[in-house]
């Protein structure tokens, strides 16, 4: 399965996306999701200016004094029966129309040279799924017009409000325009809107992962027999306790979802190879950062757990911490690992259900395991080429976790 809908996904170097297509027709509301301590979140209320001062009024709280409408077919309005905080966001298209055109804001600012990302909060309704001719959109262009970076352009139906991060590192230090946008060809019987609230400029880097931080590999591997017989496909493999463990580079690759997803199905790959690793990727651990969006309880005890690239929300992955009481998983002297992070998930969001349950909405968190190629299964929201991180060895809130979950 690759875009699981009704899902909430995150949409961000280090934040927040969406999970369901264009095909939706939700209307949007104006309640959502705020996740706590995300790096440069506006505080609602707050209002008139970025933290760095460069871009004015992204809460749209001083009747456009600051922007420019620079649509070619509708104008976009500034109301107040959708916001996300304070008492204003620019609403752009409509809940029952498409624009016969395009409907815009723009404002012109100079991107600092420490600054990083571009950040706003978004709710989008359609009932379109292409967009050849109606799409919702904010790009960065030059005075001329001509597109420097387009952050996204979709057909996009969101649950509630998201929160949504951009790289315009090497943009740094020059003078750009800042475009939202509703285009349509006002065709009857469609309809688009999408609203934008709290928009800032943030400092930093937007690198998708931190750096790497070594695992401490344990001794004792496979000295002892112990546990209780849980699994059979690949079992020594997804355990760490085949012959081959300490193969893997255990100072972990940052990379994202939609890289893992996109590596190569290993040559010869065999369901059966429960004794050999498939390098380079079964060798290497991984260190990603990523949108929960559900998980489960499997037959063989494993946490079955789906992760969204926060930049490209219908790539999703599978990782698993197996049961340290299992036999192998008890074996290999990592289960230190599986009981923390483990523990970890069941402390912030309680036991795992039975049936696959979609957590709340923007948590987004950093994980290191080792990966594993799975045979493909129907298993929800695996990846297209059955990679995952399994087994799971750590696991750290970023930012949007429930109150009381610590690192």
């Amino acid at each position: 399965m690759r875009t699981l809908h009704g899902v909430l996904f995150v949409f961000t170097i280090a934040a927040i996306v969406a999970c369901s297509a264009g095909s939706q027709s939700v209307v949007p509301t104006s309640t959502g999701f705020v996740p706590s301590g995300a790096a440069g979140v506006p505080t609602p209320g707050v209002r008139g200016a970025d933290a760095t001062g460069v871009l004015q009024d992204g809460g749209f709280e001083n009747g456009y004094t600051y922007w420019s409408q620079c649509g070619n077919g509708a104008s976009a309005s500034e109301q107040t029966g959708v916001v996300h905080g304070g008492t204003h966001a620019a609403k752009f298209g409509g809940t029952t129309t498409v624009p016969n055109g395009s409907a815009s804001l723009c404002q012109s600012f100079t991107i600092p040279v420490s600054a990083g990302t571009v950040s706003f909060w978004i709710q989008e309704s359609t009932n379109q799924t292409s967009t050849t001719n109606d799409y919702q959109d904010v790009e960065l262009t030059a005075a001329d017009g001509t597109v420097r970076k387009t952050l996204f352009k979709e057909a996009h139906t969101t649950s509630g409000w998201e929160y949504r991060t951009y790289d315009v590192s090497s943009l740094g230090g020059q003078t750009v325009v800042l475009k939202l946008l509703v285009q349509g060809n006002g065709a009857s019987g469609a309809y688009m809107v999408m609203y934008v609230d709290d928009i800032a400029i943030g400092g930093g880097s937007a690198t998708p992962t931190p750096g790497p931080t070594p695992i401490a590999t344990p001794s004792g591997h496979g000295s002892q027999s112990c546990g209780t017989s849980c699994g059979v496909e690949r079992w020594h493999i997804k355990t760490l306790d085949d012959a081959y463990w300490n193969t893997v580079n255990w100072t972990p690759a940052s990379v994202s979802v939609s890289t893992l997803a996109a590596a190569p199905v290993p040559s010869g790959f065999s369901s059966s190879n429960d004794t050999t690793r498939y390098a380079p990727y079964e060798t290497q651990s991984y260190t990603v950062r990523a949108v929960l969006v559900g998980w489960k309880k499997e037959t063989d005890q494993d946490f079955h757990i789906v992760i969204a690239d926060p930049n490209a929300p219908a790539n999703t992955m599978i990782i698993e911490p197996p049961d340290p009481t299992c036999s192998m998983a008890c074996a290999s002297g990592f289960q230190n690992y599986y009981t923390s992070v483990r523990a970890k998930l069941v402390a912030c969001f309680g036991k795992p259900p039975s049936s696959f349950t979609n957590f709340a909405s923007g948590i987004v968190v950093d994980v290191t395991g080792v990966a594993y190629f799975d045979p493909l299964h129907g298993q929800t929201g695996v990846a297209p080429n059955g990679i995952e991180l399994h087994p799971l060895l750590y696991l750290s809130w970023v930012s949007g976790q429930p109150g009381g979950c610590v690192n």
